[in-house]
């Protein structure tokens, strides 16, 4: 697998871009991007993890790490590109105080760090916010129509102002936030599949246990007994249930006394 990888997306924000001659504006939105996507790299590479894959394409710069971020990193890595982006933002308005005619050539940077930080808030997923939002949620359906509520409404407003922006100048920019926030719905993998799971490996018997989020993994691999498939439920977790089979290879990734809280979401 490729380390780094174009989107073709990519492409049709630098023809909307080109059609509107604002080359400055391309420059400064992925100077911002990039930068944003490292500070989350440089906190993961302090917590433990290492890249396994960067993607550009028309949201920027993403990221991915080589193993799931856990519970208690998610925050910190989350808010590290946001944070970069303010702290740049204040860096410039400083600039502008000491050196007024600075504000001719940053003014697009600290604009764009800014909206870039306020955009990547939202509690809409994937975006920053909506990672340190979701994780609030124990109960994915209530998480599931948080998010589907807000997207509506934000959906509705950017295509009102689209439709605005049509009887004086048109505003390509409010169609592609419409767009994101229709496309990128997080989907919810269907609980009860592990059953079909179970019963296609031709298992006699099958076990359902009840365990609590601070039970370790350890103590769950010792629940698993020849010639049954385990199934476990944890009301607790977004997930509830989760078989033996995802247990192991938590297993073989984490260390056995982690709780459970802390690697299964």
């Amino acid at each position: 697998m490729k380390k780094f990888k174009v989107g073709a997306s990519l492409l049709f924000l630098i023809v909307i871009l080109i059609a509107y001659k604002n080359f400055l504006l391309l420059i400064n939105y992925f100077v911002a991007l990039t930068l944003h996507e490292l500070a989350h790299l440089f906190v993961a590479t302090l917590k433990g993890y290492k890249l396994k894959q960067a993607r550009l394409d028309i949201f920027g710069l993403s990221i991915e790490l080589d193993n799931k971020i856990l519970d208690r990193d998610s925050f910190a890595i989350n808010i590290a590109g946001p944070i970069l982006n303010l702290i740049l933002c204040l860096v410039c308005m400083s600039l502008y105080w000491a050196v007024p005619k600075s504000y001719v050539y940053l003014n697009n940077f600290c604009f764009a760090n800014f909206y870039l930080a306020m955009f990547n808030l939202l509690p809409l997923y994937p975006l920053d916010g909506g990672k340190i939002f979701r994780s609030m949620f124990k109960n994915e359906k209530s998480y599931k129509r948080t998010d589907l509520a807000i997207r509506i409404i934000l959906s509705i407003l950017f295509a009102a102002l689209f439709i605005v922006s049509c009887f004086n100048s048109i505003n390509l920019f409010y169609l592609i936030m419409m767009f994101f926030f229709v496309t990128s719905t997080p989907k919810i993998k269907p609980t009860f599949s592990l059953f079909k799971t179970a019963k296609e490996k031709n298992f006699s018997k099958i076990v359902l246990i009840k365990v609590n989020d601070e039970c370790t993994i350890l103590q769950l691999l010792k629940q698993i007994k020849r010639n049954q498939y385990t199934i476990f439920y944890c009301n607790s977790l977004n997930t509830p249930y989760f078989d033996e089979d995802k247990l192991i290879n938590l297993s073989l990734n984490n260390p056995i006394l982690t709780p459970i809280k802390e690697v299964c979401k």
